[in-house]
């Protein structure tokens, strides 16, 4: 009888492992297409600027629509994400940003056009992550969530670093308008396959709920804390976690966005080249936030063998170390990269801004999540998180602007300066503003 229930228990931990599998593959490969929808726009932009459809102030004004859009809906996309199904919103928004793709190839190409369909494809962009988040927490226990939810994030970086050299090749080949319907119809199919294949809870296929009831996640509904939103918002920790969030997000989406366009300018490098940096960029991306957590938890776990106690915040000398590596890599790309300059050189400098921008993305979002308490860790990450986009928003329309009056290699020195800022301020201050709330155990 033992046996018989004990082969039982083995038999549905292997149908919720497989299930959690094919949940996992699935919203990795669907996320990894979102954000192909999201960075269509940019793919195909040397093309569209070379053919003079559009100048690079028309440029700026789309991606800082699509920024503003985005930053508005992901904000509404996780109040809805807990009162509808966060499956339904994931499989729409992915949905009807791969229909306004398409759309962009067949609208006149006019600036309001471009402009319009791009506002939209921002507004169903914003549904992505928080639903994605919110079926993970459901078919994960507490102790794997970290771990999924990083390996989900570099999904993007996948995409990132294999969609510039694919809509090169196909921008080349059959032009612009096929390379986006391409990539729309395939991401349509993508999405119609989320819709058979994913599921909100283990519950909703006939498995039994996966066990969140650990000591970690009794221990966070036990902890009871008067702060108030307000107070919150009056922390300098959550404003300095902002600040250094705006600037690394600034500096991200602008290597991303327009890196391609002044290697090719100002640096007289061709288009196959500086996509490559593109690429590079989102590779070195890809590892740099598996670096930054496991490093970071080592951090942790050394600070909890010589004091038994920690905190997020000593999370945060990592993230030091990785901007400052990032500031000299901006460095490089503004004074180092010429005419004349290896594609090996410019395929690694990628790599290390990559490796380094989003190490630090990483860690300021689990860091405002963890130090704050649980009732509030959602408004946390929700305020720095509003920051980072402001920064995606100043990397668009006014910092064309900024290339317009001066020049490229201007905008990436600004940058080099405000990370040096953000530096200083984060070796300083890091330590003294450590949140006076109420503290969680990390294990």
């Amino acid at each position: 009888m033992n046996q018989n229930h004990d082969n039982n228990n083995d038999e549905t931990k292997i149908q919720i492992y497989r299930s959690q599998m094919m949940i996992f593959i699935i919203l990795f490969i669907s996320y990894a297409f979102y954000y192909l929808m999201r960075k269509a726009f940019s793919l195909i932009l040397p093309e569209l600027l070379i053919t003079s459809i559009i100048d690079q102030n028309d440029a700026g004004i789309i991606i800082s629509a699509q920024s503003i859009s985005y930053t508005i809906s992901k904000f509404i996309g996780g109040l809805l994400s807990d009162r509808i199904s966060a499956k339904i919103l994931f499989i729409n928004g992915l949905f009807l940003s791969s229909l306004t793709t398409v759309f962009f190839a067949f609208v006149p190409p006019k600036t309001t056009s471009f402009t319009t369909l791009w506002f939209l494809n921002g507004l169903a962009q914003g549904f992505g992550w928080p639903s994605l988040v919110k079926i993970l927490q459901q078919w994960t226990s507490s102790k794997q969530f970290g771990t999924y939810y990083s390996v989900l994030s570099a999904s993007a970086n996948v995409s990132g670093g294999l969609s510039p050299l694919l809509a090169t090749l196909m921008t080349m080949n059959f032009g612009w308008q096929n390379t986006l319907i391409s990539f729309g119809i395939v991401s349509i199919f993508i999405a119609m396959l989320s819709s058979l294949m994913l599921s909100n809870r283990p519950e909703d296929i006939g498995l039994a709920a996966i066990n969140h009831d650990d000591e970690t996640v009794r221990m966070q509904k036990s902890l009871s804390s008067s702060i108030t939103l307000k107070e919150l918002l009056k922390s300098p920790f959550i404003w300095l976690l902002s600040i250094s969030y705006l600037v690394v997000f600034a500096a991200k989406t602008t290597a991303c966005d327009w890196g391609q366009l002044y290697l090719m300018n100002e640096r007289q490098k061709s288009q196959l080249i500086a996509s490559s940096f593109t690429s590079s960029v989102e590779s070195g991306g890809f590892f740099g936030a598996i670096i930054a957590g496991y490093l970071s938890d080592r951090m942790i776990a050394a600070k909890k063998t010589t004091t038994k106690t920690s905190n997020s915040c000593d999370r945060l000398p990592v993230a030091t170390a990785m901007m400052t590596l990032s500031a000299l890599a901006i460095h490089s790309l503004c004074f180092h990269v010429g005419p004349s300059t290896s594609h090996i050189f410019i395929a690694i400098l990628g790599f290390i801004l990559g490796l380094t921008f989003y190490g630090p993305i990483i860690i300021f979002g689990m860091v405002a999540t963890e130090a704050v308490p649980t009732n509030l860790s959602g408004t946390s990450h929700a305020i720095v998180a509003l920051a980072a986009n402001v920064g995606a928003i100043i990397s668009g329309l006014p910092f064309t602007m900024l290339a317009q009056t001066y020049s490229w290699k201007m905008v990436f020195f600004l940058l080099e300066v405000s990370t040096v800022s953000i530096i200083l301020l984060l070796t300083i201050f890091g330590n003294r503003l450590r949140p006076d709330f109420v503290p969680k155990k990390i294990d």
